[in-house]
């Protein structure tokens, strides 16, 4: 038993919330709500005060020693580009088609852009199913414009940062420029101005010559790759004209936003939009969004934090765990960055180097360029580093922002654990099906009753259909799920089985007759009841549930949880099972550190929280059963799997909590036949090269162990990546995939597997209804849609194979980008629809392949809490569930 004691201190480790978001419900180590994936982290700023002036502070106020002197680090304000700073300017107000976004956000890439990656497949089209009226959430473009387009690259001198005035510029020249569409760099024109033709112009602002040189450099026809752009421009010039105001990507309707003073939030609403061909037709893809704006500027909350404290460094240190890695909004224009460090040490009376090499100090810039006074010369400035694309751009130095100049955006860590805040914000953004369809049917409305958007588009000749395309889809067969010596049928519509699976004997069922229960003396009641439970539920599964070693702890300490273990494992233990008060994550991380790497045992954490509803002690006893079953490698349930040679892999990737710029690679195989065991490995990779040497080694490791098994090789695999974006497809075709297929002839001569590579994609915009009569609603578990709304040039589909209570279903998208496997269309659509069936965590359909969730749960854990590799001894074990 361990020593007694109290946890001092004044803040603990922050807890990790780890979300299976590609599944619906289910037992989770920490469980937590589901947010809404819709909810942005970008804020508005009418409502957003511009200066503090009443509450100027000294510069001591966040200062705990003075500045160091000497010439500071080369850096650039968050500002615009051309006077030695970077970013690119505009007031919120300003009407825009197009502005750069958002660091963190991704563009889709063009398919006419990308190369083609239909493999062998003739036909991607399949027959298997019931029919199903579908809408979808694109609009038709009709007429496709036949037109020569003059592209311009336009240049200012002296140079002008601010879009707005840019803009400002070009129209004083109404008679050249009539009929342009411009996105700040580049002008677009039915009209031949000259290879190089100048202007003179003023500046709205100071009133000083301006020289506009415009430079030739494309002369497009309708088929370029220019004219989606173009298309984007002018459908994103309709919101404009519609009048919507932009923020990062998207616009969005201020005359509807949603004050939630209560939280000091506004919630915009408003839509996304893109342009792309699909399967030979033109259409916009439209979505909604919506904002979230935070009405405190950091500088307020800064301020909050030194009230606070009377000890400035301890504030110092405070004010850094909660600000840095947060995502900030300029007031001054719409673009977001995330905070790295607080620069304590500098200041807005402090002076950078401009493009002409002389010193301006923050204050003067921000005065002179915006108009804006800064009203605390001594605040403290936030640093944040240049991202992925910032570096291909050119720029390296830090951008440095003035606290008074930006709102904290999206939703803190203590908003998200507010139940009733949380229900609050998604009863606005998790909207059903029918009052999304009814908002984006008002969408294109609109845009048809508004004269200067019909103005526009006549203006291109172009014309966008009056409704949503529809299109029939079709449902594939529920599936049977297979226990030890029985078969249960879910119902059609709901694709969850928990009822039925209560008390069916598991495939294969694991016993424990060696296992420790570990938990502080005040909770014994509570993990007393959980045994005695977990013994009754897991008798109908097959598990023999032995009486376990009991380990009482004084306190909740992390060192006494791991003292207690240390003493008391033995070797042949089967589970340990830790009771804990609440989720703190750095009790969490040392548990799993230990249980994972230097005592390798499957190991199971329960919330106090969880165990306390009395009235549910049952149902939760059986979902840890369940878990417990599948983590010490015993099988739960099954589905026919006709092809008895075949090896499905999932990968996934996670960022490296502490490990700065190192990524985990999860990889998850099935070994058996039934593709109900799985053999587990990560791949630590920095570089390209470490990911394809690593994942080399987890292939032959895989395959050895499948031979093991079966005492044969697998003869197809296919291999479900996820975490792959459009513009990375090239990448994977051309390192990861070859990689695999070298590693065959290794493992045995003349070794060679029948291969098929499936990209999983999870975040799209596409959205599916259901229409039935008149009622609009969610489409069924099992909907296949594969034409229409795909790639011409690709073998794609979409399936949703997961039922969504409440919000719109998201689908998932699937890109088979190489195929030598034979399998016809229909086999691979139901063999994917099949694996979403498998994964234990859940008793029902999941969004994805298991060997994807799972790879993503491996892939979590080792990122956040293990930060190395797990011992190989659990590799066969799902022990990360």
């Amino acid at each position: 038993m361990s020593s007694s004691g109290k946890s001092r201190g004044r803040g603990r480790a922050r807890p990790i919330q780890s979300k299976d978001t590609n599944v619906p419900g289910g037992l989770q180590d920490y469980s937590d709500l589901e947010t809404s994936s819709c909810v942005s982290q970008r804020s508005e700023s009418s409502d957003m005060p511009q200066n503090i002036s009443e509450t100027a502070q000294s510069d001591e106020q966040f200062r705990a020693e003075k500045p160091r002197r000497g010439n500071p680090p080369k850096v650039m304000p968050g500002a615009p580009r051309g006077s030695g700073v970077q970013g690119i300017t505009s007031e919120f107000s300003t009407m825009r088609i197009g502005s750069s976004s958002g660091r963190s956000s991704s563009r889709s890439v063009p398919y006419s852009s990308m190369s083609e990656t239909q493999p062998q497949a003739t036909e991607k089209q399949g027959t298997v199913g019931d029919p199903v009226n579908i809408i979808a959430n694109y609009i038709k473009i009709l007429t496709k414009p036949q037109w020569e387009l003059f592209q311009y690259h336009i240049e200012f001198i002296p140079n002008v940062e601010n879009k707005r005035f840019r803009r400002e510029i070009i129209s004083q020249h109404r008679t050249q420029f009539k009929d342009v569409a411009f996105d700040g760099t580049t002008i677009y024109t039915f009209d031949d101005f000259g290879d190089s033709p100048e202007f003179v112009c003023r500046h709205p602002a100071t009133s000083e010559e301006v020289r506009v040189i415009l430079r030739k450099v494309a002369r497009n026809s309708p088929d370029s790759p220019i004219f989606f752009h173009l298309a984007n421009l002018i459908v994103r010039k309709l919101l404009e004209l519609s009048g919507m105001k932009l923020i990062g990507r998207n616009y969005y309707q201020f005359d509807h936003k949603i004050d939630l003073d209560r939280y000091k939030l506004t919630l915009f609403p408003g839509f996304m939009t893109n342009v792309n061909i699909y399967e030979g037709a033109l259409m916009v893809n439209v979505d909604l969004s919506h904002k979230v704006l935070n009405k405190t500027t950091v500088y307020q909350r800064l301020q909050d934090i030194f009230s606070q404290y009377q000890d400035v460094k301890y504030a110092q240190d405070t004010a850094t765990k909660e600000l840095v890695g947060q995502i900030v909004l300029t007031t001054y224009n719409s673009k977001t960055y995330k905070i790295d460090e607080i620069a304590w040490d500098r200041s807005p009376s402090q002076t950078f180097p401009m493009r002409d090499g002389s010193q301006c100090s923050f204050i003067k810039y921000y005065e002179d360029k915006y108009q804006l006074k800064i009203i605390d010369p001594g605040q403290p400035l936030l640093v944040s580093k240049p991202s992925k694309k910032d570096r291909r751009a050119g720029v390296n130095a830090p951008f440095l922002l003035v606290p008074e100049l930006c709102c904290v955006t999206g939703i803190s860590d203590i908003m998200r654990s507010d139940f009733h805040f949380m229900k609050e914000i998604a009863s606005y953004t998790h909207v059903d099906a029918n009052t999304r369809y009814n908002r984006l049917r008002q969408f294109v409305t609109d845009i048809h009753q508004n004269s200067e958007c019909q103005d526009e588009l006549a203006k291109w000749n172009m014309k966008l259909d009056t409704d949503l395309v529809k299109f029939e889809a079709r449902i594939l067969d529920a599936e049977h799920i297979l226990y030890f010596d029985r078969s249960v049928r879910y119902n059609y519509n709901e694709a969850d089985w928990s009822r039925d699976g209560r008390n069916m004997r598991h495939i294969s069922a694991k016993s424990l007759y060696n296992w420790i229960v570990v938990f502080p003396g005040r909770d014994e009641q509570l993990s007393l009841g959980l045994i005695d439970a977990l013994i009754q539920v897991c008798k109908p599964f097959g598990m023999h549930v032995e009486y376990p070693y009991i380990q009482q702890l004084l306190n909740d300490r992390p060192e006494s949880y791991l003292q207690a273990l240390k003493d008391s494992i033995p070797h042949n233990t089967d589970l340990v099972l830790c009771i804990l008060s609440n989720n703190r994550k750095d009790r969490y991380d040392a548990l799993k550190k230990f249980l994972c790497l230097d005592n390798p045992v499957p190991s199971q954490m329960v919330l106090t929280k969880t165990l306390s509803r009395r009235n549910q002690l049952m149902s939760v006893a059986t979902k840890i059963g369940i878990q417990i079953n599948a983590k010490l490698g015993g099988e739960v349930w099954g589905v026919q799997i006709p092809t008895k040679t075949l090896m499905v892999i999932g990968m996934d990737s996670y960022h490296d909590s502490k490990r700065r710029g190192a990524s985990v690679g999860a990889f998850v195989a099935s070994t058996n036949p039934t593709l109900t065991k799985f053999y587990s490995r990560v791949i630590y990779q920095r570089t390209a090269q470490e990911l394809m040497d690593g994942l080399a080694i987890c292939m032959k490791d895989a395959l050895k162990e499948y031979y093991q098994n079966n005492n044969s090789l697998p003869e197809k695999i296919v291999l479900y990546r996820d975490g792959v974006s459009d513009g990375q497809l090239a990448a994977v075709a051309e390192h990861e995939l070859p990689q695999i297929i070298e590693t065959f002839p290794k493992i045995m001569s003349g070794y060679e597997p029948k291969l098929a590579v499936v990209i999983v994609k999870k975040r799209g915009n596409a959205r599916f209804f259901q229409q039935e009569g008149r009622n609009i609603q969610n489409p069924q578990p099992g909907t296949i849609i594969d034409h229409t709304v795909t790639s011409a040039e690709w073998y794609d589909f979409y399936l949703i194979s997961q039922c969504a209570r409440q919000g719109t279903v998201a689908p998932t998208h699937y890109n088979v980008i190489w195929d030598r496997t034979n399998f016809k269309v229909d086999h691979m659509q139901r063999l994917t629809y099949k694996l979403c069936h498998l994964y234990y965590n859940w008793p029902g359909t999941i969004r994805v392949p298991a060997v994807c969730q799972y790879a993503h749960k491996l892939a979590f854990l080792v990122g956040q809490s293990l930060h190395q590799d797990f011992s190989v001894s659990l590799a066969n074990k799902l022990f990360y569930l």
